[in-house]
């Protein structure tokens, strides 16, 4: 049985692995990566079996899109994205050790 995607029991529905690879047009393979690493909360079941709400989707959807366009604010302004290393001063750096 499908439920609509717009009620609220849709936005808390548990998606698996393929599933949330479906929505997200990406291998199996990373969404099980991207959820041992962190970066897509979920709730293992078993060894290798991995379920998702719907609703955690939704946020790093909308958090991947605010993401995109604060890039493409940037490149509007001219300021490319942060540097890590530019942001360093002199003072931070460290001589390596002469042997």
């Amino acid at each position: 049985m499908s439920v609509p995607k717009n009620t609220p029991r849709a936005q808390d529905e548990w998606l698996s692995v393929a599933d949330v690879a479906a929505e997200l047009g990406m291998h199996p393979s990373t969404v099980r990566k991207w959820a041992n690493d962190g970066l897509l909360p979920g709730m293992r079941i078993g060894r290798r079996q991995w379920r998702f709400r719907r609703s955690a989707l939704r946020e790093l959807e909308a958090g991947q899109a605010a993401h995109e366009r604060e890039l493409v604010a940037s490149e509007v302004r001219g300021v490319g994205p942060l540097d890590p290393l530019a942001l360093t001063s002199d003072a931070d750096l460290v001589e390596p050790d002469e042997r």
